[in-house]
């Protein structure tokens, strides 16, 4: 297994814990109109959506910096995995226009608050997208030999 897909690898396990653990705190705490009134809750979050991102720069700039380990078919998954990124991220923001229209249209507008939700939600789809596409890469790469 090459070094960017052994990272890939991490990288989507530990992108679906991460998003599992933001879903299941932001839950247990009480949702929106908790996160829009309680500063700690809203810290709690910050932290863990910040060290996310700070795992996964970490994760794949060591690699990116060691030319030896990462050769040109690994360069091309990585720029190919941005399709698979972009779609996700597309995708997320769809679901959550959708959502959020049909869910506060008979109020006429929507909450500021979302605005914040839909930032980390889309660095966090984009983040486990970017280690999906890389892995869907390798994958076609050796299917087609």
């Amino acid at each position: 297994m090459a070094t960017l897909q052994k990272r890939a690898l991490y990288g989507l396990v530990f992108g679906v814990v991460w998003a599992a653990a933001m879903a299941a705190v932001f839950f247990v705490k009480g949702g929106a109109s908790a996160f829009d009134e309680d500063r700690g809750f809203r810290l709690i979050i910050d932290g863990l959506w910040i060290g996310g991102l700070v795992l996964y720069l970490a994760l794949f700039t060591t690699i990116m910096r060691r030319p030896t380990k990462f050769d040109e078919r690994d360069r091309t998954i990585m720029d190919r995995s941005a399709r698979v990124q972009w779609l996700a991220v597309i995708l997320s923001l769809v679901a959550w226009i959708v959502g959020l229209s049909e869910g506060y249209h008979s109020e006429g507008q929507i909450p500021v608050v979302f605005l914040y939700l839909i930032f980390i939600s889309t660095l966090v789809v984009s983040s486990v997208a970017q280690c999906t596409g890389i892995l869907i890469g390798y994958w076609r790469m050796n299917r087609n030999g």
